[in-house]
């Protein structure tokens, strides 16, 4: 499992920095595919400690030749990101970029 929790974690960790790098910075992500589960620590712009967000439930799913992260069961450090996870970010498809999903090939 530590080979395919560092790959998972790996393009996880890219596909969210580039989802937030607008307004923040990942400090930490750590993985548990066994579990399905993802803590991350996040610094956003104008924040003076870094945000945890728990990812209870995840999954990866591919259609086509594309591959999507679902996230379910978000829970934040702040109460407003809980509600807006819960919105806006849970259970929707997010697009891992075609380059980073051909690492993700190997291992689904």
């Amino acid at each position: 499992m530590l080979k395919k929790d560092s790959i998972l974690s790996f393009v996880i960790k890219q596909v969210l920095n580039l989802k937030i790098k607008e307004f923040g910075k990942m400090l930490k992500l750590n993985l548990d595919s066994q579990n399905k589960t993802i803590e991350i620590e996040v610094m956003l712009l104008g924040e003076k400690e870094p945000i945890k967000v728990n990812v209870g439930n995840y999954e990866i799913i591919k259609e086509g030749e594309k591959f999507y992260l679902i996230a379910k069961d978000i829970t934040t450090s702040r109460e407003w990101i809980n509600i807006m996870a819960k919105n806006y970010l849970e259970n929707q498809k997010i697009e891992i970029p075609s380059k980073l999903a051909k690492t993700l090939k190997i291992i689904v």
